[in-house]
């Protein structure tokens, strides 16, 4: 009777042992998504962002970059986060509303915010003086087994191509 109260508590241990591990694992499987995610989508920004001739902010999560091409046209791509979704994501042309070559870049955000700073690095509310762009995200993931996992990212870019008025 001692010997199997003893053996149910040693059983006991190493399940909960091993519910532990597999809720870090899960973790571990959800950082690696996020930071995927998120080095992709800074990644294709980044990009855009170095070669934008101008940027329009159309709001907190929502901005258009122009990029001059070489052959003289110009193409806008729009980055934009939905609240809703929780997805951000980059389309063609001057509106977040649009779907054509829509790519989603990173689902699971919960916070999305671009700043536009001049060249000071100080804040401004003038797109023709903006001179750097900084985006701030956070990610999340839970699963059924309450491991949570949260990621919070923040960059700033350089736009080299683009004219201070």
């Amino acid at each position: 009777m001692i010997g199997c109260t003893i053996s149910s508590f040693v059983l006991a241990a190493v399940l909960g042992a091993n519910l532990q591990l597999i809720k870090s694992g899960l973790r571990v499987t959800q950082y690696s998504e996020m930071d995927a995610q998120v080095r992709r989508s800074l990644e294709q920004l980044a990009i855009d962002a170095k070669a934008a001739s101008a940027v329009t902010y159309n709001g907190s999560g929502d901005i258009t970059i122009t990029v001059d091409e070489s052959d003289g046209t110009t193409s806008q791509f729009t980055y934009a986060w939905n609240s809703s979704t929780k997805v951000f994501y980059r389309v063609n042309g001057a509106s977040s509303s649009g779907s054509t070559g829509k790519i989603n870049l990173a689902t699971g955000v919960t916070a999305l915010t671009f700043s536009r700073l001049d060249t000071s690095g100080s804040a401004t509310s003038s797109d023709g003086a903006t001179k750097r762009l900084q985006i701030s995200m956070t990610l999340s993931r839970t699963s059924t087994l309450g491991a949570a996992a949260v990621s919070k990212s923040a960059n700033s870019y350089t736009l080299r191509n683009k004219p201070v008025s």
